[in-house]
């Protein structure tokens, strides 16, 4: 699949780029839209984020699309109801659940933040993780560019 790799400061490159496997509860999302945020630029123009994203690595985070591959995950796990052809908008973060911040419901603060990566791809990866805490469906209705704005407005919700 052709996929924007970051490679450092300044240097994104479109590539030929191997679809990994799913893991037990993940799916993979054929992406509809994808966007650009400040955080990108600030990747793009530093090279990397510390806690984002090390390069090399599919760039891009904000995204929405059509799910096109499900694993199920292993027994004893909690509900799994996605199905290929499913419409849904991912955040780009999943806290773990388990740590002191999670705990006392500070989850922007989890020692353990899973990030999601990849976005500017024909398809990504969504681990297990964010499956579970952080995959929403999508009305028929809602466009796909429209939903991949949840994430930036979320910010600035919050921020104000």
């Amino acid at each position: 699949m052709k996929a924007a790799v970051l490679y450092g400061k300044e240097d994104v490159r479109v590539e030929d780029v191997a679809p990994r496997a799913l893991q037990p509860g993940e799916v993979r999302i054929r992406i509809e839209a994808a966007l650009t945020c400040g955080t990108d630029l600030k990747v793009f123009k530093r090279g990397y984020h510390a806690k984002m994203i090390v390069p090399p690595a599919v760039f891009g985070h904000e995204l929405a699309g059509t799910i096109a591959e499900t694993r199920n995950p292993e027994l004893g796990t909690r509900n799994y109801n996605w199905q290929i052809g499913d419409r849904v908008v991912v955040a780009n973060s999943a806290p773990c659940g388990k740590c002191f911040h999670c705990d006392v419901q500070q989850e922007n603060l989890c020692e353990d933040l899973l990030f999601l990566n990849g976005a500017y791809a024909e398809s990504i990866v969504v681990p297990a993780r964010l499956v579970e805490k952080n995959l929403l469906r999508l009305k028929p209705e809602t466009e796909f560019r429209d939903a991949a704005l949840v994430e930036p407005l979320a910010c600035v919700v919050q921020g104000v």
